[in-house]
């Protein structure tokens, strides 16, 4: 019996296109590649944590580059407006010396303005979000360089550290997360 998609949805349920599904069966054979060539290491809760820390900030990257996809636009400069706005933060709380929570709120402000900004010209203008991100990640990519003087800036604050690991003191109290421990509200 062939199963199309005119078919009742009782035998749909269990068909597989390899198209639709294909990256997950490649996803679930590098998990288990990884998991034999490790010993197991890869699946241990304490990796797992790791891998989720470490890569939190691509995680909030995403959810906004999907809002911005569902409504047919492309994103560019999400990585130079990362940059300018860790540059300003490091040169806030570092050089500055200014508290990092005023830091840390000036930044996200600043990151709101820059999107408000782009979003302005895509909105009212008509303009392409790929030609205003485009020119936005090459302005921004230069922004950062000027803000950091071409050179690294550190260390950040203790408190800056603690909060971008997760593992603050409970400021608005945490998340329970099973045998996992619990998340800070402010971490999250």
């Amino acid at each position: 019996m062939t199963v199309t998609k005119d078919s009742p949805p009782q035998l749909r349920r269990f068909s597989f296109n390899p198209r639709e599904g294909g990256i997950y069966v490649a996803f679930a054979l590098i998990v288990v590649l990884f998991t034999v060539l490790t010993n197991g290491v890869l699946l241990e809760p304490q990796n797992i944590s790791n891998i989720i820390v470490q890569n939190s900030y691509i995680l909030i990257l995403a959810m906004g580059m999907m809002l911005i996809i569902i409504a047919g636009h492309i994103d560019l400069s999400v990585g130079s407006v990362v940059a300018v706005c860790g540059a300003l933060c490091a040169v806030l709380t570092v050089n500055m010396g200014i508290p990092w929570l005023p830091a840390l709120l000036i930044t996200l402000v600043a990151g709101a303005v820059i999107g408000a900004w782009q979003g302005y010209w895509v909105a009212y203008f008509g303009i392409p979000a790929f030609i205003v991100t485009l020119a936005g990640m090459l302005a921004f990519r230069a922004l950062t360089l000027t803000v950091l003087g071409n050179q690294g800036i550190g260390p950040f604050p203790e408190e800056i550290r603690t909060l971008s690991n997760g593992f603050t003191d409970g400021y608005l109290g945490n998340v329970g997360l099973g045998p996992l421990g619990g998340a800070d509200l402010v971490s999250l």
